[in-house]
């Protein structure tokens, strides 16, 4: 028998069950060198395919390029039963640790699928059901947009979040179906079972063509979930923003899409003014329409306004300079500059219909009563471990994908600036307890979030632009208030020092 016909015919005993998992483990381990055996290869590619591209009709998923410690995570859990699959937990018991190890390795190191139209579209619709959910999500039930999480192109972030473009409808469309009758596990922070629960099954369906790169036309018309309610509302408050769908095909109606495009990809589109990888959009979630995330609607409306951080009265597109100096860290567009004329647009016309000079429910971050426990360091380091390192790294420097940061850095030399508002305590603890971990807002208690609002504010970030002779001047001038680490010792080294 040749060595293809044997390796086929190895394949086709185990299918049928006439070749014990205990068996192939024993071939396997006879001749496991660097790379597995041909024989578990050839037993894993008769569902995934020769490269790992996986299969449609078998709703197997591709393997080729996921990330490998996903892979062994996949693997070990059906060997626990914790994934439930008879082939798969039979497949992964039957191996042992080290060629479950092996397995990931060989299939993380094969060539992923070419990148087919990973580009963001210019104007994608909230009718557009499968792309609106990946892009923007679908806030009025808590569900970020995937690329948040799984990066610009979807093509992985880090290697607990996998690249979904490419991937098999149908495989998406069952883990998305067994999340959400919890018959597979939630995944880190129990996000995806969150997040499935939360998704009808036509939103399923329509997210999982998507990502399997159906035909444009499949996605420019009525899907089977076309009559649902809009996937771009806000959680109630007292005032609702216009539909994305409302926004004229004019020049009126291309000057705010050009806003909302900055909003969304500040680094990449407004690089000149840019000097942290930080977008308008990871502060303000949903696309600046998200209540209690500093929603848009709410600010616009309440400007000109006397601001104590300047001293003076203050315009709307003065605010948004502000933005540029001190949480992206970069450099205010002057007055007139397009870009500030692109994103006022984008906030005007969403604030349109709200009452003038009223703050609004919802606008801004929530104020939080001070908690029990004066906000602490130490706690706040094992709060971070346990529910934002995941996405922002241990180290709190962000996670990119490629080239386009998808998790932003929370210190270091890529985060806000010591003149940014998210630095006082009371501030990133207001947001961090409504809106954070992504997708899970309001999870957290409020002693939690003013504690990992402490560790976060107690590192080192790039020096306030108002920085004058020293940092202790500096504090009296700008930062002398209880939640401000500005000019404090930590460890020895006062924060803010130059």
């Amino acid at each position: 028998m040749s060595q293809l016909g044997g390796l086929a015919w190895v394949v086709f005993l185990f299918l049928l069950g006439e070749f014990g998992a205990d068996a192939v483990a024993l071939a396997a381990r006879a001749s496991l060198q660097e790379a597995p055996p041909a024989t578990v290869i050839a037993t894993c590619s008769a569902c995934h395919g020769s490269s790992g591209e996986g299969n449609e009709t078998m709703a197997a998923p591709r393997l080729a390029a996921l990330p490998q410690s996903y892979l062994q995570d996949q693997l070990d859990a059906f060997a626990r039963g914790e994934r439930r699959n008879a082939s798969m937990q039979s497949m992964a018991r039957g191996l042992t640790a080290e060629m479950r190890e092996a397995l990931s390795i060989y299939y993380s190191g094969l060539q992923a699928p070419a990148k087919v139209n990973v580009e963001v579209p210019d104007a994608v619709r909230p009718q557009q059901r499968g792309a609106w959910l990946a892009l923007r999500g679908k806030w009025d039930n808590d569900v970020p947009g995937c690329v948040q999480c799984h990066g610009q192109g979807v093509l992985g972030v880090g290697p607990h979040i996998p690249p979904l473009w490419g991937q098999q409808a149908s495989y998406l469309r069952a883990q998305l179906l067994a999340w959400k009758h919890q018959d597979r596990p939630g995944g880190p922070l129990g996000l995806m079972a969150t997040i499935a629960r939360r998704l009808s099954s036509a939103d399923i369906d329509d997210v999982a063509a998507y990502f399997a790169n159906a035909p444009d036309s499949a996605l420019a018309g009525a899907s089977s979930s076309s009559s649902a309610a809009p996937l771009n509302a806000v959680p109630p408050s007292a005032f609702r923003p216009a539909e994305e769908s409302s926004i004229a095909d004019d020049d009126f109606g291309r000057e705010v899409r050009k806003g909302e495009a900055l909003f969304l990809h500040t680094s990449e589109l407004a690089k000149q003014y840019v000097g942290s990888p930080i977008n308008c959009v990871s502060c303000h979630l949903d696309a600046g329409r998200r209540a209690d995330s500093a929603p848009l609607w709410g600010a616009y409306t309440v400007y000109p306004a006397y601001r104590r951080k300047t001293g003076q009265v203050n315009t709307f597109a003065e605010r948004i300079q502000g933005c540029f100096n001190y949480s992206e860290n970069g450099k205010a567009p002057p007055l007139g500059d397009p870009v500030l004329t692109a994103l006022e647009t984008y906030a005007y016309w969403m604030a349109r219909g709200a009452p003038v000079g009223i703050r609004l429910p919802g606008t801004g971050y929530p104020k939080l009563a001070q908690p029990p426990r004066a906000p602490d360091f130490d706690r706040g380091a094992l709060v971070f471990e346990k529910n934002c390192a995941l996405c922002h790294g241990a180290d709190g420097q962000g996670q990119r994908s490629e080239a386009v940061t998808v998790f932003p850095a929370l210190w270091g030399e890529l985060s806000y600036n010591w003149g940014a508002g998210m630095e006082q305590i009371d501030n990133a603890a207001g947001f961090i307890k409504a809106n954070m971990p992504l997708g899970l807002g309001g999870s957290l208690s409020d002693q939690d979030a003013w504690d990992v609002a402490r560790f976060i504010d107690s590192h080192e970030r790039p020096q306030d632009p108002r920085f004058t002779l020293s940092t202790e001047k500096t504090r009296e001038l700008f930062h002398d208030a209880k939640f401000s680490m500005y000019g404090t010792p930590i460890d020895g080294h006062i924060l803010g020092s130059p």
